[in-house]
């Protein structure tokens, strides 16, 4: 049977050193890219989050950071990572609504939960490393009409292996900054055996994922970037699956480029059924709070 524990061999130390590295650097936001991206119909995705860190006062705009999805009216489900060494006064999530993502519709965040302090508080053992989880509770809940959360799926991993799917990101104005215009892009959720192969032809070792994990891919290449993470890896009838985290292997530090990437990458997003313990008590304990 598939070992899906990470054990500390020399190898799979090196694939942990792979994965923590999306983690520990932080890089400015980048869009979705890939050869299979098309514009999406932001009325189909009414519960996209844009994370964003407010400018200097007086500044009339903010600056992206990262994508989450209302699961709530007043909840948020993103990734970890993208609130280190931010303050929640300096955060706003503008909800994409109807039509692309202007007017905004902003609220600020009260406060956010990562995975790991949920465990510790609530005495639950942590078993696996890097639970890039987390969930922001809104200022205020984001209760206009044309906003409805996202549906979480009740599938365990095994049952979404070979599932078409897609993930939701952001198209780039330049190099530098982002539009408020949605993308999406068809992803098929990879078995063990697959995403193995396809990990070796990168990094010419053995890679082996833990359960925590969805594992993504399609040719021609669709990888996220780093203004994608927190957001959400969705089935055909817009039910959440996972959340993303990052793509794999990590091929350089800094800025996503071009030259570096690779079709071969799969990309990896946080198991909304491996947290739904998480998920269901966050959310009923501060409903409206």
């Amino acid at each position: 049977m598939f070992d899906y524990l990470l054990t500390f061999t020399m190898i799979q130390f090196s694939a942990y050193i792979f994965l923590t590295a999306q983690v520990l650097v932080f890089i400015k936001a980048d869009p979705l890219k890939g050869e299979q991206i098309f514009q999406a119909d932001p009325q189909d995705f009414p519960f996209v989050v844009s994370f964003r860190q407010k400018m200097l006062e007086g500044l009339l705009d903010s600056e992206h950071f990262c994508t989450g999805s209302l699961i709530t009216q007043i909840h948020v489900i993103t990734a970890a990572h993208c609130f280190e060494e931010r303050i929640e006064s300096e955060i706003e999530a503008i909800i994409v609504g109807e039509y692309w993502i202007r007017p905004y519709v902003d609220h600020g965040i009260d406060y956010w939960l990562i995975y790991d302090s949920w465990a510790r508080e609530n005495g639950k053992a942590i078993e696996m490393p890097l639970n890039d989880i987390a969930i922001a509770k809104l200022s205020s809940p984001a209760n206009r009409e044309h906003i409805t959360p996202v549906s979480l799926t009740n599938l365990n991993n095994k049952q979404l292996y070979g599932t078409k799917a897609m993930i939701i990101g952001w198209k780039a104005i330049n190099e530098d900054s982002l539009t408020m215009v949605l993308l999406q892009g068809k992803v098929t959720i990879l078995c063990p055996s697959k995403y193995e192969r396809l990990l070796k032809l990168v990094a010419n070792r053995i890679i082996k994922l833990n359960k925590i994990y969805l594992a993504t891919f399609t040719a021609p290449y669709i990888l996220a970037s780093c203004g994608d993470s927190g957001g959400p890896l969705l089935d055909n009838n817009h039910f959440l699956l996972g959340v993303t985290r990052s793509t794999c292997p990590i091929s350089r530090w800094g800025n996503f480029s071009e030259e570096f990437i690779n079709q071969y990458k799969i990309n990896l997003h946080s198991s909304v059924h491996y947290y739904s313990d998480f998920i269901e008590n966050v959310t009923s304990l501060s409903k409206e709070q």
